[in-house]
């Protein structure tokens, strides 16, 4: 990645609002991640481009994702009041907006080619959706939610916890 990219990003990331155009202009000149980057627990950010879908997470306390293997992926954690931190079943969230803690695992990760690039891709298992993830730093990854019959994109990024 060109140096130049990682302040663009974090500015993004302090605007009130980015268009979806701006956003796929940085993305697309991200690197590409290897799955074993992936593998650890990532907190994760909405960027705001104005999807419709922006805010729902962040409003169900949204924590992040967890990669425990290629084969074994948390897609969505989230924060109790407490401060618990628990993976959920992403097809009720996406179905009802809600919350209905799982077993874990509702995910797999593979080598996908996305706007150009073979990149770590998140592969939901019971849903029509797939999370394309490029690098802005070693602890910072760009992520677009491609998610079918869905044509506005869904952008977030997320950072890597030690």
């Amino acid at each position: 990645m060109l140096e130049t990219l990682e302040p663009q990003f974090w500015s993004m990331t302090y605007q009130e609002r980015i268009s979806p155009q701006e956003a796929f202009d940085l993305y697309d000149e991200l690197d590409a991640v290897e799955l074993d980057d992936m593998m650890g627990v990532w907190r994760g950010f909405e960027l705001h481009t104005g999807h419709p879908m922006e805010g729902a997470l962040e409003n169900l306390h949204w924590y992040g994702k967890a990669f425990h293997s290629v084969n074994q992926v948390d897609p969505l954690l989230f924060y109790k009041r407490n401060g618990n931190i628990f993976a959920a079943d992403p097809g009720r969230i996406f179905d009802k907006m809600k919350i209905i803690p799982s077993d874990g695992g509702e995910g797999r990760l593979r080598m996908v080619e996305h706007r150009g690039r073979i990149t770590a891709t998140l592969l939901y298992d019971h849903l029509p959706i797939m999370d394309h993830f490029r690098r802005v730093s070693p602890d910072v990854l760009m992520g677009y939610m491609d998610m079918k019959g869905n044509t506005e994109p869904y952008f977030f990024y997320l950072k890597k916890l030690d």
